[in-house]
């Protein structure tokens, strides 16, 4: 077990108590796009599963276990659709869906990716029951998966909302995505509705947001893969990261 480090399960943990400790309710992503009635205070838990699945089913029995239902987005490509893990995830109770790519896929021609959006849904489908989809950043590719809907609406495909387009502006968003709680490598990642007037860094910033109470509606993002078991986990995540938000710095540097 790795200790006194940020992104490990350990300190996911410490969020799961935090939020627990702090009464807010937690709900899935359908709740918030369907319910009648939303708690007066809540946080909405989404996980997007880019790589390691397994990591993904620790994370949502580690959250199982402290009562908190989160929503979990995959992807369909070979190494993270894992049927067994993504029934085991559902069993628990928490939300399942698609995380789209396939404009990206479709090398920005929508009608093939509307085609490939159809025939992944349906195995999905299979398994669970899916109500909401969000899309994968790609940051190598030059499409936005998020634009396949100008052109279709993903209502037609029994899909009450998207993770990104259908959040309002009620919600304060905060991702781990760059490894780091602020807007820094960012690429994609970011709300039609961004609210930037809280700032925070690191995940004990995070925890301490969540313990004073003072936002009453928050929607976190943690990818599971970069919340390690071990210290050979936390490396490899580590250096993947490093890797990936220099090309992140390098493709906003030559696309600018």
């Amino acid at each position: 077990m790795v200790t006194h480090l940020d992104f490990t399960q350990e300190k996911y943990e410490d969020i799961c108590e935090a939020i627990v400790r702090s009464g807010y309710a937690t709900i899935t992503f359908q709740d918030y796009l369907q319910a009648e009635e939303l708690p007066r205070r809540f946080i909405i838990v989404r996980h997007d599963i880019d790589r390691n699945p397994r990591n993904a089913l620790d994370i949502a029995a580690m959250e199982h276990a402290y009562g908190i239902k989160a929503t979990y987005y995959f992807r369909s490509v070979r190494g993270v659709f894992k049927p067994r893990i993504i029934r085991s995830i559902a069993r628990m109770g928490h939300e399942i869906g698609y995380h789209y790519e396939v404009l990206s896929d479709a090398n920005g021609d929508p009608a093939r990716a509307i085609e490939l959006f159809q025939g992944d849904l349906k195995k999905f489908r299979e398994l669970c029951d899916v109500k909401s989809i969000c899309m994968h950043g790609r940051p190598l590719s030059r499409q936005d998966n998020r634009d396949l809907w100008k052109y279709y609406d993903f209502k037609d495909y029994a899909i009450r909302g998207e993770a990104y387009l259908s959040a309002g502006p009620d919600l304060y968003y905060f991702s781990d995505t760059g490894r780091n709680w602020s807007w820094k490598n960012k690429f994609r990642d970011r709300m039609p509705h961004q609210r930037e007037d809280i700032s925070i860094n690191t995940t004990d910033d995070l925890i301490r947001l969540i313990r004073m109470g003072s936002v009453d509606r928050l929607y976190i993002l943690a990818h599971p893969e970069r919340w390690a078991l071990n210290n050979i986990g936390w490396a490899l995540s580590y250096a993947q990261d490093k890797l990936v938000n220099h090309g992140k710095n390098i493709i906003m540097t030559v696309r600018r």
